[in-house]
């Protein structure tokens, strides 16, 4: 087959399976897959014959589909480009995507896990539901108590993605220098190796964790079953904290919002926190930034000594 008869079908096929063997996660690909996919249903045409029209014309048909937000249109929007530039640096097409205008896009609104919340939350890890029956009501100590009060401090005090805790191993946590190491993985292309400090109480959390286990070596945090966390086993666990505790929309990520934007109340800098998140430029992080400029405005409204004062007068 010449390279004037590939469909866009078979140009997505190559693509993924290009971005699969450079490491990119699963994540990411399925992300790509399913951008792509709706790119595919729209009009599997010759690549060498898709315009930048047609591309303007299925942007605007995915722009007003009402069960897309504005950051899935941004993704698609960043699917394509990606398509088009890896079909283009093999020779295989030209860049019609070039000339496409860029999606509004807005950051989901972040909350931050309030100093409530988190209390909460570390108190729920400690003992059982109480009881249900004739009999006095009661707790018992959680037998993954002193797992799970790592895990949260953990997030909270390094800002780790989901994935990177899932990755950690025992050989990863350094309690004599209190840092943690995130290694990469794969392409590397997200998850960029760094190390972190942590906390005291972080490193006093992780010991009295790692004094119970039975392996010096492996995976850091195990399910009940023995199996190492992945994503998913570990969403479950925080949401079913969070159920315990009465925190609503409790997810790894919001650990990652939380350390940031509490890291720069409490006097961090922008390029120290780029580095601990692992972000390749500060967008994301003048994002938090801002946040917390506003939330510093909003305490300063509430808490003005002269307003407060004239309030009195």
């Amino acid at each position: 087959m010449t390279t004037s008869g590939l469909l866009l079908s078979q140009a997505v096929h190559g693509f993924l399976m290009a971005r699969r063997a450079d490491g990119y996660s699963p994540q990411t690909l399925n992300q790509y897959q399913w951008a792509l996919d709706m790119l595919i249903r729209f009009s599997d045409m010759p690549l060498q014959q898709v315009t930048t029209d047609d591309l303007r014309r299925f942007l605007a048909a995915v722009q007003e589909n009402p069960r897309l937000s504005p950051t899935s249109v941004f993704h698609v929007w960043k699917a394509i480009r990606a398509l088009f530039k890896w079909t283009s640096s093999e020779g295989l097409s030209d860049r019609p995507d070039k000339a496409l205008t860029k999606p509004r896009f807005a950051y989901r609104e972040i909350l931050p896990l309030s100093e409530d919340e988190v209390k909460a939350l570390l108190k729920a890890v400690e003992r059982t539901t109480p009881s249900q029956g004739k009999r006095k009501s009661f707790t018992m100590p959680r037998a993954t108590a002193h797992r799970d009060r790592a895990i949260i401090m953990l997030l909270l005090d390094t800002g780790i993605r989901a994935s990177e805790l899932c990755r950690l191993t025992v050989k990863d946590i350094d309690l004599n220098n209190g840092t943690i190491t995130v290694r990469p993985h794969l392409s590397g292309v997200k998850s960029r190796p760094r190390v972190i400090p942590i906390g005291n109480a972080t490193q006093k959390a992780l010991w009295l964790y790692l004094a119970r286990r039975n392996e010096n070596d492996g995976a850091l945090f195990f399910t009940r079953e023995g199996r190492p966390f992945d994503r998913v086993s570990l969403r479950h666990l925080l949401v079913r904290l969070g159920d315990r505790a009465g925190v609503q929309n409790v997810h790894p990520h919001r650990f990652r919002h939380t350390f940031a934007i509490q890291y720069l109340r409490n006097g961090g800098d922008v390029f120290t926190l780029q580095r601990i998140l692992g972000h390749s430029t500060l967008k994301m992080v003048e994002h938090y930034l801002a946040l917390a400029d506003t939330d510093t405005r909003a305490a300063h409204r509430k808490a003005s000594p002269v307003d407060n004062l004239w309030k009195k007068g």
